[in-house]
């Protein structure tokens, strides 16, 4: 009897690590994708998986950054869709931000850089907004202003897009030069190249992280099954103890009796 009554513990025991690896693997299912995220990106985001059939959830911090998870299977997949439509996008430093100058006095030299490198990415995080850009990036080249010059070189200004993969955006090439030429006084239509370049670096560049990622998923739910082969193994052990000791007690007492 008192066996038996030991037992009771180790079932217990038993039963708790059954319930303690369901959370695990339950926990497991879910892998963060992207953190630090705005609201806007992350709803853009969960709906681009969506339409990929890939189910996603999205949590915050309270202070207004969002991280978005997928289930552990989809991880790969989701990079790769998420990669085809340039998301997440690249983050462009805002006028505000250039200019936010810990410098008393700032030089000429500085005050120019800093408003070009701005303007830069001003154009660059506008073309990003039109419909199949992947990515983009603006090279504007302004010569400065000399009183001593009598042939001044013009200004120019180059534009570097990747689009997505199938897509053609030629057709909106003239736009993207007027975007350009409004922006900048003194700078000529003519003076405006645009190159487009098709990107196909979506899939190949996840191809090492999806089998790393299948790697690491298969070593988990190996580990999973494992453990809970050993604990379920080890609750049948006690069960079959429990059920020969109420057999050889019952003997015992028939026995004695």
């Amino acid at each position: 009897m008192m066996k038996m009554r030991a037992n009771k513990p180790l079932k217990k025991y038993a039963n708790l690590g059954i319930v303690l690896a369901a959370t695990l693997f339950l926990a497991g299912c879910q892998s963060e994708l992207y953190s630090n995220l705005q609201e806007r990106e992350v709803n853009e985001m969960i709906s681009v998986l969506a339409v990929n059939g890939i189910e996603a959830s999205r949590s915050t911090d309270g202070k207004g950054s969002y991280t978005v998870s997928v289930d552990r299977s989809d991880f790969s997949l989701a990079i790769v869709k998420l990669s085809e439509k340039g998301l997440p996008r690249e983050q462009f430093g805002s006028l505000g931000k250039i200019f936010n100058s810990e410098k008393l006095v700032s030089t000429p030299f500085e005050e120019r850089a800093r408003f070009m490198h701005a303007l830069n990415e001003e154009l660059s995080n506008s073309i990003s907004r039109i419909n199949g850009v992947v990515s983009a990036r603006v090279h504007l080249m302004v010569p400065e202003d000399s009183p001593f010059e009598d042939n001044k070189t013009p200004p120019r200004a180059s534009v570097f897009i990747y689009q997505e993969a199938g897509q053609d955006l030629r057709p909106q090439i003239p736009t993207i030069k007027n975007l350009i030429v409004n922006s900048l006084d003194n700078l000529e239509y003519s003076f405006v190249e645009v190159a487009l370049f098709e990107d196909n670096t979506a899939t190949t560049a996840t191809t090492s992280r999806r089998s790393v990622a299948s790697f690491g998923n298969g070593a988990w739910n190996i580990f999973l099954l494992a453990l809970l082969g050993a604990i379920a193994w080890y609750g049948f052990k006690l069960s079959s103890n429990s059920s020969k000791q109420k057999r050889q007690n019952i003997i015992s007492n028939k026995s004695k009796s």
